[in-house]
């Protein structure tokens, strides 16, 4: 068979933090630079107030009376860099999978924040991880959609290529001084890390079977035009709605025919506006944080799901998500069995 089927998912999303906003480019620490792995990661972390994710809702309450948008409470990783985090949900995958598996053929890692540590290719270390014959490459520039590409090439590797059969796609972010992680719009962005599996479907196989999987650009952006909330109802709605309703189409589907359906958790009108016009109630989930994860929220997203909903068999789920530099994107699955699940590896 060529059909895709997702059979393992790992997510982790570290510790919140109470993040301050600056209003440009962020600052280095000004410790000199050290020799060694170690030291040259320490340089880089940026200068931020742990707190546990029990403080974390009394530290949202406290910024409340502070000036808006002044602080927010974010998962910040500080213990590793980018391809850390990306060889941490990769590993854990790895090492779960039994010791006559087929190898792993290829590695997709999905990102848009960049690795501190200049020297390391992320790509590269996922290479090292998953061992030979993987072959690395990298999807970037799309943001929180670039997994719905990542996932749109595996299903057409699968068909086009007949020696293929075991993809890894891992997504991460990590975002560090000097780049910000506010946007111009008030969105902050946090660090996490995903993982999925895809294999190729046989007649035993369970797990989470690939239907559809797409992404797309607004027109608008064409002209760099950045974001705002303004623009949710005017752009962000109708190009989500095309695109959901195009893949419905293609497969002679309509919105009842949908079970579950699991969004971006970016912007609470976002993901009205798209259950609204699916028909469906938008899913909650317990400490969920308004932080986008990047290129890693579809993942965590659909982990958090899994995790907190029983999924019938042959049910149909729909995901979906943006990338704020003008990217919309969905996956389309169909459950045949619960795939494994790792959420907050150690």
């Amino acid at each position: 068979m060529n059909t895709a089927v997702i059979t393992a998912l790992a997510s982790y999303v570290p510790r919140t933090v109470a993040v301050h906003r600056e209003p440009g480019i962020e600052p280095t620490l000004g410790a000199p630079m050290r020799s060694g792995w170690h030291a040259w990661v320490a340089s880089w972390q940026a200068d931020y107030v742990r707190y546990s994710t029990k403080k974390a809702a009394s530290a949202g309450s406290a910024a409340i009376g502070a000036a808006p948008d002044e602080f927010r409470c974010v998962p910040v990783e500080g213990d590793t860099d980018l391809s850390g985090l990306a060889a941490k949900v990769a590993q854990t995958i790895c090492a779960a999978r039994p010791a006559n598996a087929a190898p792993i053929d290829i590695a997709m890692f999905c990102h848009s924040s960049l690795n501190e540590h200049m020297s390391t290719t992320t790509a590269g270390r996922l290479r090292t991880v998953v061992g030979t014959p993987c072959f690395p490459s990298s999807v970037s520039q799309q943001q929180g959609a670039s997994t719905f590409t990542a996932l749109q090439l595996a299903d057409n590797l699968l068909i086009a290529e007949p020696e293929i059969h075991t993809i890894l796609i891992v997504a991460a972010e990590k975002w560090c001084p000097p780049f910000s992680r506010w946007t111009d719009q008030g969105i902050v962005q946090g660090d996490a890390a995903g993982a999925i599996l895809v294999e190729r479907a046989g007649p035993a196989s369970y797990g989470m079977l690939v239907i559809d999987a797409c992404a797309s650009r607004l027109d608008r952006f064409r002209t760099h035009t950045p974001l705002s909330s303004q623009d949710i109802p005017t752009d962000w709605v109708p190009a989500l709605r095309l695109t959901i309703d195009a893949m419905l189409l293609r497969h002679a589907l309509q919105p009842n025919d949908l079970g579950t359906v699991v969004g971006a958790g970016i912007d609470p009108q976002l993901e009205e506006a798209v259950c609204r016009h699916l028909s469906r109630r938008v899913v909650e989930f317990p400490e969920r944080c308004r932080a986008h994860l990047g290129a890693a929220e579809p993942i965590v997203q659909l982990a958090d799901a899994l995790e907190s909903h029983d999924l019938p068999v042959r049910e149909r789920i729909l995901t979906w998500g943006i990338g704020l530099g003008g990217f919309v994107g969905c996956t389309l699955f169909e459950s045949y069995g619960r795939p494994l699940l790792y959420r907050n590896p150690p």
